[in-house]
């Protein structure tokens, strides 16, 4: 039973709740909220739980108890079913290192321990990323006075460089043509390679997506392939401007033309018909860069990624001169600013001096004619 909401000194607004009963007293939880919407919000959100029987004893609560209420209030419903998959798989590595400690016993130390770990893993980005989860589950516990002090702030992200983007070389984009593929092969990798598309949205292609006549195809989903999760195949793509359309080039078309024969559904299936997996998907791509390999006389390059193949594509809109919107477009880029991004790895030979010349010598020309000669006198 819920008291009436009475407003504290401090300018807090609150209500108790009985929760049960303890030597024949009732055993209460004040609810808090700094305005009567909050304070209704957090009633809500306690009362969810409470009806579910997920009644912890804060005093004793563990950062795991803490991180799934959390999760349930904060996070299920809110964002993509897959995006919680990720989160609860992150949490899990968390929880080796701090999972039982009760939340009012940790300490900064015991995040530092986790950065170092990472750091001699040589994996930074995954601690910034643990950091970032931590300390919203941190600043959530502050907001429903769970706990009064964010253990979290002042500690500072590990440094990493993040690795430079490139497009394929000129040498390794001819290996694609000798290398010795199987159909599979051929088409997923002339596929990314000529339409830019993300190796999740190429992978949930159906033969209904491609349109041989018009010479185009339709991106309107994704397939989600990891290690932690099942894959998944999402009825929408990583953005909202992911859903596109993107022309098949003249040297892909017979490509998929011959692939698609006598096909129908899944693109990309596996050996029983349906989506591929994660485990199929790696060694489909492993024996690509075998076979790329047979046929190159130096070492292949460590970093080629089907998203190398995304940004060789990204590469030759650039260089065929496409407009940056219309590049924007068949990227699927929410944000123009990260189709910038793609270009930052171009140096000076990939600079049109020719057409800048051209550009000066039309101004210069047009400047000459507005000049008006002098009359002498």
């Amino acid at each position: 039973m819920a008291e009436k909401m009475k407003k504290r000194k401090d300018g807090r607004y609150a209500k108790q709740v009985t929760i049960g009963m303890k030597n024949g007293k009732p055993v209460r939880k004040t609810i808090y909220g700094k305005t009567q919407k909050e304070l209704d919000k957090n009633y809500r959100d306690f009362m969810n739980l409470k009806d579910k029987g997920i009644i912890i004893q804060e005093e004793n609560m563990t950062f795991r108890e803490l991180s799934e209420l959390w999760l349930t209030n904060e996070k299920v419903g809110r964002i993509k079913e897959q995006s919680v998959k990720v989160i609860k798989s992150q949490l899990r590595s968390t929880y080796s290192y701090i999972g039982d400690i009760k939340v009012r016993d940790l300490r900064q130390s015991h995040i530092e321990g986790i950065r170092q770990v990472y750091i001699k893993m040589g994996k930074p980005a995954r601690y910034n990323q643990c950091l970032i989860t931590i300390r919203a589950i941190m600043r959530y516990a502050v907001r429903k006075d769970i706990i009064t002090r964010d253990i979290t702030d002042g500690l500072l992200k590990a440094k990493h460089e993040a690795k430079a983007k490139r497009a394929l070389t000129p040498c390794e984009r001819d290996l694609i043509s000798r290398a010795d593929f199987s159909s599979f092969e051929r088409c997923f990798v002339n596929l990314l390679l000529y339409t830019g598309l993300r190796k999740s949205e190429a992978l949930a292609l159906n033969t209904s997506d491609i349109d041989l006549s018009h010479k185009k195809i339709n991106i309107n989903k994704t397939l989600v392939t990891s290690k932690k999760v099942e894959s998944c195949l999402q009825d929408y793509t990583k953005t909202k401007a992911g859903m596109r359309q993107v022309p098949i080039p003249a040297p892909l078309l017979p490509i998929l033309t011959e692939y698609m024969r006598g096909k129908d559904g899944v693109l990309f299936t596996s050996r029983t018909g349906s989506y591929i997996g994660n485990g199929s998907v790696c060694n489909h791509w492993n024996n690509i860069l075998t076979k790329l390999q047979t046929v190159s006389k130096e070492p292949l390059a460590e970093d080629i990624t089907p998203h190398t193949f995304r940004h060789t594509y990204a590469s030759d809109l650039y260089k065929s001169g496409i407009d940056i919107k219309q590049a924007q477009y068949l990227l699927g880029h929410d944000d123009i600013k990260t189709t910038l991004d793609t270009y930052t790895h171009f140096g000076y030979t990939d600079v049109k001096v020719d057409k800048l010349e051209s550009y000066y010598d039309a101004v210069r020309m047009q400047s000459s004619k507005k000049i008006i000669p002098l009359k002498h006198a």
